[in-house]
């Protein structure tokens, strides 16, 4: 009885956990479901919720929610990726548990993301896109917010390898999909995408109508403007209006001290080289030098080209010396640049290096999973064929051998009957036999009375003599309507049907009571003739048999 209650007490307290735990599993849930909604809006503020929470502790499908959560808001923030090991554990999850959610597609689309950072630029990067947009153009009701995201960078990757028309394929699903959730600075991303994919194809025609597009946001979106005013410089610049050109550069130049990561320095050298196609020199001059003055990356390879610019605009205004120093300036940063870009370019390779042959080994290991659960599934079919052969032969074994069982029961029953019909017939030739010695000596006694009354009583006599005569002509004919069958004969004398047409009947009867052991005399008494006859029908019938090559020992062994 104690441990019935201790039993079913630890039951309770089980149960009461689970319930606990999965009730902090939903809270969780439902906390990490709200900071999502608010992620688009300020992953700032989400990054730094997510830091109060400790994943460890979390479940295993709370955890993949989670990390991507902090993925997104790690690619929000700016942050540098240097590996993607989080994003493949989430994407790992959701194939084996939520293979047709949302989440999975997002994780996919960020682990192409993610890549892309690194600096990936192979397939890995679009393998996962790809994937995520069959699936999510599999669902019935998809997330636009998702397809907006995943579209815009299946577009970039096409448009980074130069494949235009898939790009603005992407770029116009990219858009659907932003005008579906109405979300106004995703539509105006989706425009200023497919507005720079058409001016790389120099589709200068289909570059207005977007870049007209673009205006009409100006000032709808103040955080816009700065990208709206250089999309319209470079237009103008495409379509050789230089002024329109400068003039959006110069509120660029304006709006510059309210941006984010602006590169002053290349601002400055665009305004420079608007005024020096418009051979205003003096003012090309000073944004030059300002350009050289705000350089903060001594790295950027472009940086040589701000030295040129000065070298040219000091030529056109025939100060050569002065072209000639920056000249030489230009020269020194160029060759520092090429040396830079190739140390770049060996430090890449050396990273594509050392992730290929990451990858060629999670490739080998991959193979050499398959193969073994290859081998494993092809043993285990042989196992199965092996036990299922194992298995039908013992049953046909058991099969046969309850077959030879019943034959041989049924031979011996055979036997057994044969031996009884033998017992019976033995019985009844030893009865013919006394039968007929008994007529044989009514038959004497018959004699020896009718010498008496032949003369004193003829009469009698004759009625004695016809009976007499009846009974020996019954005997005699019984033979006759014993002869055998075919089937009976040699079911009795083991002979085959076509030695069995070699006898007569006689023949035929002689040899079934010669296979019952009848002795000379029985058969004499049988058959209705002497012993002596007997003997010589006996000896003619063996010499026959012995003729035909049939086996005469059960005939005549005795």
């Amino acid at each position: 009885m104690r441990r019935f209650i201790f039993i079913a007490f630890a039951a309770i307290a089980a149960m009461l956990f689970l319930s606990c735990n999965g009730l902090e599993n939903n809270k969780i849930r439902t906390t990490l479901t709200q900071w999502d909604n608010l992620l688009e809006k300020n992953p700032e503020a989400i990054s730094d919720s997510l830091k109060t929470m400790d994943p460890h502790t979390l479940s295993r499908g709370n955890r993949a929610y989670y990390n991507l959560l902090k993925t997104i808001t790690d690619d929000k923030t700016y942050f540098e990726f240097k590996s993607d090991s989080l994003i493949d554990k989430t994407v790992d999850y959701y194939h084996y548990h939520e293979p047709h959610s949302n989440n999975y597609i997002r994780a996919l689309t960020y682990k192409g993301i993610v890549r892309t950072r690194m600096g990936i630029t192979d397939s890995t990067v679009y393998e996962p896109l790809k994937k995520a947009d069959n699936l999510f153009h599999s669902q019935k009701d998809p997330n636009p917010t998702t397809g907006y995201i995943l579209h815009y960078f299946l577009g970039n990757t096409h448009f980074s390898n130069a494949s235009y028309a898939l790009a603005d394929k992407y770029f116009q699903e990219s858009l659907y999909n932003a005008k579906l959730k109405n979300d106004s600075t995703h539509i105006f991303d989706a425009y200023l995408a497919i507005f720079w994919n058409k001016m790389a194809q120099s589709d200068f025609d289909n570059g207005k109508k977007y870049v007209d597009t673009l205006s009409l946001f100006f000032n709808r979106i103040p955080d816009k403007n700065y990208l709206i005013l250089n999309a319209q410089s470079v237009y103008f610049e495409a379509t050789k209006e230089f002024e329109k050109a400068l003039e959006c550069d110069k509120l660029r130049l304006r709006l510059a001290p309210i941006q984010k990561d602006i590169d002053f320095s290349s601002l400055y050298y665009t305004i420079s080289d608007r005024y020096s196609v418009l051979n205003q020199l003096d003012s090309a001059m000073l944004y030059g030098q300002m350009a050289i003055e705000n350089i903060v990356d001594e790295n950027k390879k472009e940086n040589y080209l701000f030295y040129e610019n000065i070298a040219n605009i000091a030529e056109k205004q025939q100060n050569y010396f002065l072209a000639n120093t920056y000249r030489q300036k230009a020269f020194a940063w160029y060759e520092k640049s090429i040396k830079e870009r190739l140390n770049t370019q060996v430090m890449e390779l050396e990273k594509k290096y050392d992730l290929s042959e990451a990858e060629n080994i999670a490739l080998r290991s991959q193979q050499n999973t398959l193969l073994i659960a290859i081998v494993a599934l092809l043993l285990a079919m042989l196992a199965t064929v092996l036990i299922m052969l194992n298995v039908k032969n013992r049953r046909e074994a058991r099969i046969k051998l309850m077959k030879l069982e019943h034959e041989a029961e049924t031979r011996a029953m055979e036997t057994k009957l044969l031996e009884e019909e033998a017992s019976k017939r033995n019985w009844l030739i030893l009865l013919y036999g006394h039968i007929s010695n008994r007529l044989t000596s009514l038959q004497e006694n018959f004699n020896t009375l009718s010498q008496r009354y032949v003369s004193s009583n003829p009469k009698v006599y004759e009625n004695m003599h016809n009976i007499l005569h009846t009974a020996e002509s019954d005997l005699r004919e019984m033979p006759k309507t014993l002869i055998p069958d075919e089937d009976t004969f040699s079911l009795y004398t083991n002979l085959s049907k076509e030695d069995a047409e070699l006898f007569n009947p006689n023949e035929k009867i002689m040899l079934m009571l010669l296979v019952c052991k009848a002795d000379n005399r029985q058969i004499s008494t049988f058959m209705n003739t002497s012993i002596e006859s007997i003997r010589a029908r006996k000896s003619q019938l063996k010499k026959k048999m012995t003729e035909n090559d049939i086996d005469t020992t059960q005939f005549f062994s005795f």
